[in-house]
């Protein structure tokens, strides 16, 4: 009984987020506009956040440390290799950085009237993926001008980017949710988005993983989506379906569990807030 109580309540859920989507597109709107309000360069800038970063990286690990690709990678760039495994990265750390402060951010407005606080945490990760499509064309083109081409695996990029996508709101949902009472949580999740960075490899390749721990390391979720993405840029390498599959069913658990939290604690925010 009470697991479909929670089954009814869930899909009431699902329902509010799609009967709302006129007003997260215009909160969309707004949070970005927000960013770049009173700058010369205004949206320009969503071009040269992402662009700066990667080339940061490129120059640390490809100019700096000279680090090579092995034989199985081919002729690949370790630049674009690297940009390849940054981009669902970035996404994925954009959207979970700013969880803890998206219902405190909307404090005075969720203690003045009846607000749809689930929508905060999802206007986020829309406004995320719109940088996140900037990166992609940047790195597109950037294959394209190099020579490797476009291969047909890049539609993979849809799968991989809805798991990241469907992972990073439900975390998303639960960090916000206890943010409110425990509000050191927006200072512990900083130091260890810094610790999963080394622990993904993202600037090294999977290979390098050390055998006693690597089949720990197999069960991080964001490994799968950074290889899923190289794969589907580069087109060097077959669909890992163990992977993949691995990363959606995480990212639905944790989408549910974190949808199920926030419902639980949002009739408390208003006393806390």
């Amino acid at each position: 009984m009470l697991d479909i109580l929670y089954l009814r309540k869930f899909i009431n859920f699902i329902r509010m987020l799609v009967q709302s989507s006129y007003m997260i597109r215009s909160m969309v709107i707004r949070d970005i506009r927000s960013r770049y309000m009173g700058s010369y360069l205004g949206f320009f800038w969503s071009v040269i956040h992402p662009l700066s970063q990667l080339l940061l990286y490129y120059f640390l690990f490809s100019v700096i440390m000279r680090m090579r690709l092995g034989t199985e990678y081919g002729e690949t760039s370790f630049a674009i290799w690297l940009i390849a495994g940054l981009l669902p990265w970035m996404f994925f750390t954009e959207v979970v950085s700013r969880s803890p402060s998206a219902v405190l951010e909307q404090s005075s407005v969720i203690k003045k009237m009846v607000f749809p606080s689930e929508l905060l945490p999802f206007v986020h990760l829309t406004a995320a993926m719109v940088n996140h499509f900037i990166g992609l064309l940047i790195i597109s083109g950037f294959i394209l001008v190099l020579g490797y081409g476009i291969s047909f695996k890049i539609v993979y990029l849809i799968l991989y980017l809805f798991a990241i996508g469907v992972f990073a709101l439900g975390i998303s949902w639960i960090l916000s949710s206890l943010n409110v009472f425990l509000r050191d949580i927006g200072q512990v999740i900083s130091v260890v988005i810094h610790i999963c960075f080394f622990i993904t490899p993202i600037t090294y390749p999977s290979h390098m993983i050390p055998a006693k721990i690597n089949g720990f390391l197999r069960f991080n979720p964001m490994l799968h989506a950074v290889d899923g993405y190289r794969m589907a840029l580069l087109g060097k390498a077959d669909i890992d379906i163990t992977g993949l599959t691995l990363l959606l069913i995480v990212a639905i658990i944790t989408f549910v569990i974190g949808g199920l939290t926030f419902q639980k604690l949002k009739p408390a925010f208003a006393d806390v807030l």
